[in-house]
């Protein structure tokens, strides 16, 4: 059984870029903070016989033993956090420098050491064995914590080390993460009923549109959540660095992939824009004003990136969902025109507010990928 050790949602430092007595590689910077979501990990690396590490396994390999389990391999910001908790320590300990009471390294020859023997090695969180003994593998075929081999700097927290996912050796382990909700959602229910569609303020030629009550995530998806569905079925993760900012460069099939393997779907472009507006036909999810400090938009592609999700609270809808406006372009299910599907809400791209009006579409062929596209999930009401 494994003993999981829980790991809250928060901000978390991650990389360096210190002039110190062991700097970091240029792999390692720039020092950053990034937004995690509860996890939990396991204390220890898995094990054989006689309680020293399972070695000698490919990342695939790793990956499906997590599986077996309900498990996956964590993110490489997930085993980060594990190790340094929230604060710019070296090692997981903290700043002193290794000794044999804290880690096991420095060996020229020899294998690793039965696991849970260090106590004085834990991390803040009480993860043990994440400096020296073995190497673990992270889901983007990254291995990290350093081996019985390595000297002190390969054990920092920060340090990493490329490997190919094929790779076998008796220095290269591995460890579980798992979660409890599979991927962080806050769902909101949007009611059914009736509500305006369409630009036209007249009331002689509004049109009206009934939906059935579903649920829609309040956010769109982020990058800390797209790493966990990366990280179980081997999809490819365009970023972790900023976890709480929407994820990008994701097509209309990576869209649907991702809301089937978190039990939902894409909303329809009628779902979307009812949750964005509600029954009242207000321009903007937050009323009529026009108010640009309520979304992010207006900055061009050129100049501008995403900003959190949660970043505009006074922009949300009257349901509380966030990002209707703004931030990035969403996928829906709706194709229209034939083989295109329809984006909504406008982006930190769009020129400005116009583009943030909850009647605002646009089309894309499904296979496009931009910086300014991204998704939330729908699914049923419950």
């Amino acid at each position: 059984m494994i003993d999981w050790v829980p790991i809250p949602a928060g901000i978390f430092p991650m990389g360096d870029d210190t002039a110190r007595e062991f700097p970091p590689d240029e792999d390692e910077t720039p020092w950053r903070v990034v937004a995690v979501e509860a996890f939990r990990i396991a204390r220890l690396p898995f094990t054989g016989a006689d309680d020293v590490p399972l070695t000698y396994v490919t990342r695939d390999e790793a990956h499906a033993r997590c599986k077996a389990v309900g498990a996956r391999l964590p993110t490489e910001v997930e085993w980060e956090v594990a190790a340094r908790g929230g604060d710019d320590r070296l090692w997981p300990w903290g700043d002193e420098r290794p000794d044999t009471a804290r880690a096991v390294f420095g060996r020229g020859i020899g294998g690793p050491s039965p696991v849970g023997r260090h106590p004085a090695g834990a991390s803040p969180f009480g993860v043990l064995d994440m400096a020296g003994n073995v190497y673990e593998w992270t889901a983007e075929s990254v291995v990290r914590g350093g081996s019985y081999l390595s000297g002190p700097d390969e054990l920092r927290c920060s340090s990493r080390l490329p490997m190919h996912p094929g790779a076998c050796d008796p220095y290269v382990g591995f460890r579980a993460v798992a979660v409890d909700a599979r991927d962080g959602r806050d769902w909101v229910e949007v009611p059914a009923g009736e509500y305006p569609i369409g630009r036209d303020p007249g009331e002689s030629s509004r049109r009206y549109v009934d939906v059935d009550a579903f649920e829609l995530s309040r956010t769109p998806v982020t990058n800390a959540q797209y790493a966990r569905f990366a990280a179980e079925t081997g999809a490819s993760a365009p970023s972790t660095a900023l976890g709480d900012h929407p994820v990008v460069f994701v097509d209309w099939a990576d869209a649907a992939a991702f809301c089937n393997w978190a039990g939902g779907r894409l909303p329809t472009e009628a779902e979307w824009e009812k949750a964005a507006r509600g029954t009242d036909a207000r321009t903007y999810p937050w009323g009529d004003e026009e108010d640009a400090s309520l979304a992010a938009i207006g900055a061009g592609l050129k100049g501008g990136s995403t900003s959190p999700v949660d970043a505009h609270p006074g922009g949300a809808s009257p349901y509380g969902l966030l990002d209707m406006a703004g931030n990035v372009w969403e996928w829906t299910a709706t194709e229209y025109p034939p083989g295109e599907r329809v984006l909504r809400g406008g982006s930190f791209a769009s020129p400005g507010l116009a583009w943030a009006r909850s009647a605002m579409r646009s089309h894309s062929r499904p296979e496009r990928r931009q910086a300014h596209i991204g998704f939330r999930v729908a699914r049923e009401a419950s």
